[in-house]
């Protein structure tokens, strides 16, 4: 049997080249989780895709995780799409990639990551928004599932920290299909009601177990509230939209209820036992500066020798009195002349008017006893007048037979009865 020809060796680079090649000539999907992770924005991406037995080397080209739109990390499962290649000068295989989904869990959160980046461009999460939690609220609602160990341990953290406080619970469910509606009904409850704040808040959970706290609507509800919102969802690497939108995020429910009773009553009792010292040194540092104030004053001449100053203050009386005294002489002498010319003009001119009107007077009494009834009286005239009206009877229609009549006389006066009327 003639033996077969013996095939000539080729070179180290013939081999890797005819295995390039080939290698080229397939197409493929993986998926694996993202391990190692390294590149800038612009330049190539180097990673590893592993699974719970290998891991494989690949190779990203910066045009082409640009045009993916994906935010690749550690931990995060892919799937992506290329070919295998080998580097002929080190003889190191890759897979080089030309396509890139996010696999499973990835997905969501490559949609709820943009979401967020939506709504943080309509400005719902700027802190501009934000309110603070009331000191001191008298009614704090809770939206939340009525059972379970979360509302057990909000109530019992109110009642501890600050027990004066009424709790409104807002029963929801808080996963599951009608979670988000749930949630939304609850919110807007909580926002009409009395209370003055309102905590959002579940236990933990998976990823899909929080995502009705990320929808857009509870978002949205969130940010539109009235009442400051303090959310306590998950455990402390748990974040939801619902973080970002709240007026303050807790890291847990429990902690949510310690925010809003901060400052709690152990608080309030050491701030005013810290307020009482501080007053009573400050009382007693002006007491202090008070008596110093008045022992200054005391030494002072006024009040240490007072009869000093009142000497002073005579002696200057003193002179004021003489001058006044002085000014005041000369003026009553001026005035008293002036009194005296005064006083004689007017005798005179007393004297004068007293002649005028005695003068006037006694032409004026002439006239008046000139036209006195009396005198007409005097030259034997009588006047007549009705008894009962006093009324004079100037003609004798006035008079009627049997009327009593009063004569009055220039000596006085005669009572008399008509006892007949004579006309002319």
């Amino acid at each position: 049997m003639p033996s077969k020809p013996e095939q000539s060796a080729i070179s180290v680079s013939e081999a890797l080249n005819i295995v390039k090649i080939g290698l080229e000539s397939m197409r493929m999907r993986i998926i694996g989780e993202v391990s190692g992770f390294t590149g800038n924005r612009y330049a190539t991406k180097y990673l590893s895709l592993k699974d719970s037995d290998s891991a494989l080397k690949c190779i990203i080209w910066g045009n082409v995780y640009k045009a993916a739109g994906v935010d690749l990390k550690d931990g995060l499962e892919v799937e992506v799409e290329g070919k295998f290649s080998v580097y002929p000068q080190k003889g190191e295989m890759s897979f080089h990639v030309s396509k890139i989904h996010i696999a499973g869990e990835g997905q969501l959160r490559l949609e709820l990551a943009r979401l967020e980046a939506r709504l943080r461009a309509e400005g719902l999460f700027d802190e501009a928004h934000k309110q603070s939690p009331p000191l001191l609220p008298r009614k704090i609602a809770v939206v939340t599932s009525p059972a379970g160990a979360v509302i057990h341990d909000i109530t019992k953290t109110l009642a501890r920290r600050w027990p004066f406080a009424e709790v409104l619970l807002f029963g929801v469910r808080v996963e599951g299909s009608e979670a988000e509606e749930r949630i939304v009904e609850g919110l807007q409850a909580a926002d009409v009601s009395q209370a003055d704040v309102v905590i959002l808040a579940r236990g933990g959970g998976s990823f899909e177990d929080l995502l009705p706290f990320s929808s857009e609507r509870v978002v949205r509800v969130i940010a539109a509230m009235q009442k400051p919102v303090v959310a306590g969802i998950g455990h402390e690497p748990d974040i939801s939209l619902a973080d970002h939108v709240a007026d303050l995020r807790a890291p847990t429910p429990t902690a949510a209820a310690e925010v809003v009773s901060t400052p709690n009553v152990d608080d309030i009792q050491q701030i005013l036992m810290g307020s009482s010292r501080s007053m009573s040194v400050a009382l007693q540092k002006k007491v202090r500066l008070l008596r110093q104030q008045l022992d200054s004053y005391s030494s002072r001449p006024v009040f240490s020798g007072p009869e000093a100053l009142l000497q002073v203050r005579a002696m200057m009386l003193d002179s004021v009195l003489q001058r006044m005294t002085a000014q005041m002489g000369r003026g009553f002498e001026a005035q008293s002349a002036k009194l005296l010319r005064a006083q004689e003009h007017l005798h005179k001119r007393g004297n004068t008017l007293v002649e005028q009107r005695r003068h006037r007077l006694e032409q004026n009494a002439q006239a008046l006893d000139a036209l006195s009834p009396l005198k007409v009286l005097g030259r034997g005239y009588a006047a007549v007048f009705d008894e009962e009206s006093g009324e004079v009877l100037d003609t004798v229609e006035a008079a009627n037979i049997g009327q009593d009549i009063r004569i009055r006389l220039k000596d006085g006066q005669l009572d008399c009865e008509v006892k007949g009327v004579r006309h002319g």
